[in-house]
């Protein structure tokens, strides 16, 4: 019944996946408040998008730092899911020690993934 959890969870080390679970959650965040500034305005009231741009601000300020000027403030948001995701996949299992080959190895994603083939979808 339960597929992939048992052994995802003995391949990935405890702060691999606490770590990939954060900057995976982060990444998730950007890209979902980068996709909400195509159809909403950037000063919106809209909750979910002020609770976006709460969690995600410091971290983009922190980014600015190193990011290149041509960049505009509302890409922002998918650069740092860049940056987000490259540290993921190729920074967190060279110092953790776990292997990926695709972005479904990731063990965000991959408890993602089935945790929706054990429901049904």
């Amino acid at each position: 019944m339960f597929s992939g959890g048992i052994k995802m969870i003995t391949l990935v080390p405890p702060v691999g996946f606490i770590l990939d679970f954060v900057f995976g959650a982060l990444m998730w965040t950007n890209i979902l408040q980068f996709a909400l500034m195509i159809v909403v305005n950037e000063n919106s009231s809209f909750i979910l998008f002020r609770g976006l741009r709460g969690l995600n601000n410091p971290i983009q300020f922190c980014v600015n730092f190193i990011s290149p000027d041509f960049l505009t403030n509302r890409l922002t948001p998918l650069y740092v899911a860049m940056i987000l995701f490259v540290l993921r996949y190729y920074f967190l299992p060279l110092t953790i020690g776990y292997e990926i080959f695709t972005f479904y190895d990731l063990p965000l994603e991959k408890l993602i993934i089935s945790a929706k083939e054990d429901l049904g979808f």
